[in-house]
């Protein structure tokens, strides 16, 4: 017991100088890196919508040449439901920032938008 008393001790633990110094690196650290990991979300989030419209275009293209035209109703739902119902699209894709995609037919039904009620109009 004796022995283990002297060994115990000999050792020296951190200085509380030491722990503050550590503490105050890594909130540096922390204070780095925070801002460049916020933005990170919304950017994958704009990717993950762009995606979806340039998928959601090229089906549109794929319908109109094959059906001779692009899905016709009285809302955007139905245009997509159309789509989904021939099988150009397993479902009604859904913005991952709770946008909804619009789908908008010109008046002589030759030309269509999609845009997101979010991020607008991308990937074209």
């Amino acid at each position: 017991m004796n022995k283990l008393w002297k060994l115990w001790r000999g050792q020296q633990g951190f200085t509380l100088i030491e722990l503050a110094v550590v503490v105050f690196v890594i909130s540096v650290l922390i204070a780095i890196a925070l801002p460049n990991l916020r933005g990170t979300g919304e950017k994958a989030q704009k990717v993950t919508c762009e995606g979806n419209q340039r998928l959601v275009r090229a089906q549109l293209e794929n319908y109109m040449l094959i059906e001779n035209g692009y899905p016709t109703g009285s809302s955007a739902e139905e245009r997509f439901m159309a789509m989904v119902d021939r099988g150009y699209l397993q479902s009604k894709p859904s913005c991952p920032s709770g946008g909804a995609y619009q789908i908008e037919l010109a008046a002589d039904g030759k030309t269509v938008e999609l845009t997101c009620s979010e991020h607008g109009a991308l990937g074209r």
